[in-house]
């Protein structure tokens, strides 16, 4: 398949968006509601919050779009899987032995039961690991969604894009509206998954133009600030209920709508000159690393703050960017190395 460029793009401000969003609700969560860094940190988590999302996107655009036999199943997830897992037992190990925060071992019992429900759930070690079992489920469903996506129409995808967002928005607002719960194929990320495929196939002047996209960005951003202020005026305090885990909220589908069609309009010739086909080739190398930065980034992030590093008195705007970039270094670098060592590069989540 030919090389989409703007596909490497959304990966790497994917994996930047985050990290900056948990660095961000860091800011929130010490703040009380209406302070001057409340204010920086709620908006710097808007401007960076539903990252994931491009992952998804762009899976959903690549895979959609090419037959997916159901003998090619195991092997994607193989690669999904060894990876995260290894990091995954990593994690576990830390908090067992050094940390004792997150998970209640203090016997060889309680070792086995921690182990397998953090295997069960691994959001008990990281919240942003929902994504990995999410997409493990995708890539299950593949040869079929491939066929579906395939002899549909596009009225029929659009017909199921506005079906879901339409759910979205209802389920968003909380409405307790019984017909949602038999509605389970039109909630969830799979709608971001067909989202993703649809926007990159769809030739409309919307989709064709940055600055609908940008319309589009800007909308987002100003509906999950507001996601956090109004529900902060309403009870006076911090509350993020409406700022959903799994990025299932209106803001996000539309920043990310507007993003992705942005960067799918860029000319990259144009902006880059001369130096255009040296900056591609960085962005596709990077991208090639933000699966085994997603698993292993809060390596260098929890040696960062164990060691005093990350100043919540600094502006998010100024230390977030310089935290992001000394980590994503880090990352790099580990996982560099351990992809020139044959016993361990199956565990940097790279393409070999």
């Amino acid at each position: 398949m030919e090389r989409i460029v703007y596909a490497d793009y959304l990966r790497v401000i994917g994996i930047i968006c985050v990290i900056g969003v948990h660095l961000s609700l860091s800011y929130v969560s010490k703040f009380p509601a209406f302070t001057n860094m409340w204010y920086q940190g709620i908006l710097s988590a808007s401007l960076t919050r539903a990252g994931v999302l491009l992952f998804i996107m762009v899976s959903g655009m690549l895979l959609l779009d090419r037959e997916e036999p159901i003998s090619k199943v195991p092997q994607r997830l193989k690669r999904v899987l060894i990876p995260f897992y290894f990091w995954l037992f990593y994690f576990f190990m830390k908090d067992v032995i050094v940390d004792h925060e997150l998970l209640n071992v203090n016997s060889i019992n309680s070792f086995f039961v921690e182990a397998i429900n953090v295997i069960l759930d691994p959001t008990k070690i990281s919240i942003e690991l929902w994504y990995i079992y999410m997409i493990v489920a995708f890539y299950l469903m593949l040869p079929l969604l491939y066929r579906m996506i395939k002899n549909a129409t596009e009225k029929e995808i659009e017909y199921f894009l506005v079906i879901w967002f339409v759910v979205l928005l209802l389920n968003f607002f909380k409405y307790k509206i019984y017909i949602l719960n038999y509605m389970n194929l039109f909630t969830g990320p799979l709608g971001y998954f067909i989202l993703g495929y649809y926007l990159h196939k769809k030739d409309s002047k919307y989709t064709k133009s940055k600055k609908f996209g940008l319309l589009l960005f800007i909308v987002g951003i100003i509906i999950l600030f507001l996601s956090f202020y109004i529900p902060a005026l309403i009870t006076g305090h911090t509350d993020t209920s409406y700022i959903l885990v799994g990025n299932l909220e209106p803001g996000s589908c539309i920043k990310m709508i507007g993003l992705f069609i942005i960067l799918k309009n860029i000319d990259f010739k144009t902006v880059f000159g001369e130096y255009s086909e040296k900056i591609n080739s960085g962005i596709l190398k990077f991208a090639g690393y933000t699966y085994g930065i997603f698993l292993m980034v809060n390596v260098p992030l929890d040696l960062i703050k164990d060691y005093g590093y990350f100043n919540l008195e600094i502006s998010p705007f100024i230390n977030i960017p310089i935290i992001i970039c000394v980590a994503v270094a880090v990352s790099v670098v580990v996982l560099h190395i351990m992809n020139k060592i044959p016993l361990l590069k199956q565990f940097t989540g790279m393409k070999n």
